[in-house]
């Protein structure tokens, strides 16, 4: 793992860990514990020039992620994407990944919202 003396700069990327998730509905019954099953300890990674998130989590280059900010010592890194019904997707599907970037150490929380369901968890730098 590199250091993260390049904080907010696209140079390093982020290997990610999903350590809980959360439900609009309520984190409760069948779906909430299928989600935990599947999703908890599972990884994904973040390239940050593109905002393209790999691995459990994704989102696609067909959903054009946008960096909003591309996070520092005092702000997230910041990207969201959307997949409308016209691109063959059954209804629109929209994410927002924030990672707090200024947080100090080298794991960075993050929280990644997919529709109604939030994965938390930690990114660290690569």
């Amino acid at each position: 793992m590199s250091s993260n003396a390049n904080a907010g700069t696209d140079t390093d990327d982020y290997i990610c860990t999903i350590e809980r998730v959360s439900q609009a509905t309520g984190d409760v019954g069948s779906t909430y514990e299928l989600l935990n099953k599947v999703f908890v300890g599972r990884q994904f990674t973040v390239d940050r020039a593109s905002g393209v998130t790999i691995g459990t989590l994704k989102n696609s280059l067909n959903s054009k992620p946008k960096v909003i900010d591309p996070g520092s010592s005092e702000n997230s890194f910041k990207v969201v994407s959307a997949i409308t019904a016209s691109q063959k997707f059954p209804g629109t599907l929209v994410t927002a990944l924030n990672v707090m970037e200024f947080v100090d150490g080298e794991k960075k929380p993050f929280n990644y919202m997919i529709n109604d369901e939030v994965y938390f968890g930690t990114c660290v730098s690569f």
